[in-house]
């Protein structure tokens, strides 16, 4: 699979075990999970998290 991602992509991955999500957005990469408490393994931020950062930035 080609890497080069243009401007505005978005991908996310992610595996059937776990919540763990890898976001490339661009040239960008994040990671997405959830907390320990609700099953995640903390990898990253939650959705919710992320979500309000989107709308606050």
């Amino acid at each position: 699979m080609d890497e080069t991602f243009d401007r505005g992509v978005v991908v996310v991955r992610g595996s059937a075990a776990g919540f763990a999500q890898e976001i490339t957005a661009g040239r960008h990469r994040l990671l997405a999970d959830e907390p320990i408490a609700d099953g995640g393994t903390d990898t990253g931020p939650s959705p919710y998290d992320l979500l309000l950062a989107g709308l606050g930035a």
